[in-house]
């Protein structure tokens, strides 16, 4: 069973299913807008960041939630993430980023916190600023490696991926040839050295585990507003990117206007459209894998899930009943449950 779990406003969505098989339960957390979403693939647990109300976390499938972290972390949770390798409990290693920019850790559930304090020590901090909101910035994305515990990223909008090889004792300031506007950090389960980032500015690509970066735009055209990216579990070489022509058209369905796009290897980005909604009022969809399937996308926006089973060449919807109020919304965060 895929179990896909996505939030929009104050609204948590699970779908899960298999095959011609699928459904969908919608919970009201009702404490403002939720920015950002992790399930904890160990002990189940959800755990969902707010704008404004903190970070909450659900040991029931959703059916209720505390309030966690309150006398440690902001109130706005911009990022959340539980590390792929167990640190022996029962939880997951769950680092939450912030607005303004901090970075912590919680190794029992969001129970008691660690906060990273090097992250904010870098001396690019006095220029990062986020567009919309300049007197501040925010932890936008956070990644681990499956193959070294010590590496942890962590994407400051705006500021760049900036690098940790110690489990944040320390951390490096961003590296020429990666973008300032991080918006997705993707890291591969199998190739331990290749990290991908979409961002404001475009594509950016390291091969060596975020020593050196590289961009690449060619075949993107206008749409170098990326928002999302993924990369299939059994082959590094393909990747899919989702973005718009900026963030006037990203976000808001009454402006919308996406498209996405597939790179295999060193040719150059292609568009791909088969199966997938129109491009005029779709917002940039969140584009999920997970190692229990490999060759398989999930794209989730506001119209609808899709689904690919061909490394992202062709697409198909999941065959839901979509909740109508959805469809005028902006998907604010999905993720999936690893098996």
């Amino acid at each position: 069973m895929v179990n896909i779990y996505f939030s929009s406003h104050g609204s948590i969505v699970h779908v899960v299913g298999e095959g011609d098989s699928w459904s969908v339960n919608d919970v009201d957390l009702e404490k403002g807008d939720i920015q950002s979403l992790a399930v904890d693939p160990y002990s189940g647990a959800i755990f969902a960041g707010t704008f404004d109300h903190g970070l909450y976390r659900s040991e029931n499938g959703g059916e209720t939630f505390e309030r966690i972290g309150e006398d440690v972390l902001h109130e706005r949770v911009t990022a959340l993430h539980v590390a792929p390798l167990q640190g022996g409990g029962t939880y997951g290693t769950l680092y939450a980023g912030t607005e303004p920019s901090e970075l912590y850790r919680s190794a029992d559930g969001g129970e008691t916190w660690k906060r990273m304090p090097a992250l904010t020590e870098l001396p690019s901090k006095s220029e990062w600023s986020f567009p919309p909101r300049p007197e501040t910035h925010h932890v936008q994305a956070i990644a681990t490696n499956y193959h070294e515990p010590g590496l942890i990223l962590a994407g400051i909008e705006l500021g760049g991926v900036m690098r940790s090889v110690d489990s944040g004792d320390t951390f490096e300031d961003r590296k020429e040839g990666s973008q300032f506007d991080v918006h997705d950090i993707v890291l591969h389960p199998i190739e331990k050295d290749v990290i991908y980032e979409a961002a404001g500015g475009g594509f950016a690509v390291s091969r060596d585990a975020g020593r050196t970066w590289s961009t690449d735009n060619q075949g993107l055209g206008d749409f170098t507003y990326l928002v999302q990216a993924a990369t299939d579990p059994s082959d590094h070489n393909v990747v899919i990117a989702a973005g718009a022509e900026g963030p006037g058209t990203a976000y808001v369905p009454d402006t919308a206007r996406y498209r996405l796009f597939r790179k295999e290897g060193t040719s150059p980005w292609e568009r791909i459209a088969d199966g997938l909604p129109e491009e005029e009022g779709t917002t940039v969809p969140h584009l999920l894998t997970h190692t229990g399937e490999p060759g398989a996308f999930y794209a989730v926006c506001n119209r609808g899930i899709y689904r690919s089973a061909d490394q992202g060449e062709s697409w198909t919807e999941l065959p839901l009943e979509w909740p109508p109020f959805l469809q005028k919304q902006r998907i604010n965060a999905a993720c999936i449950k690893e098996i």
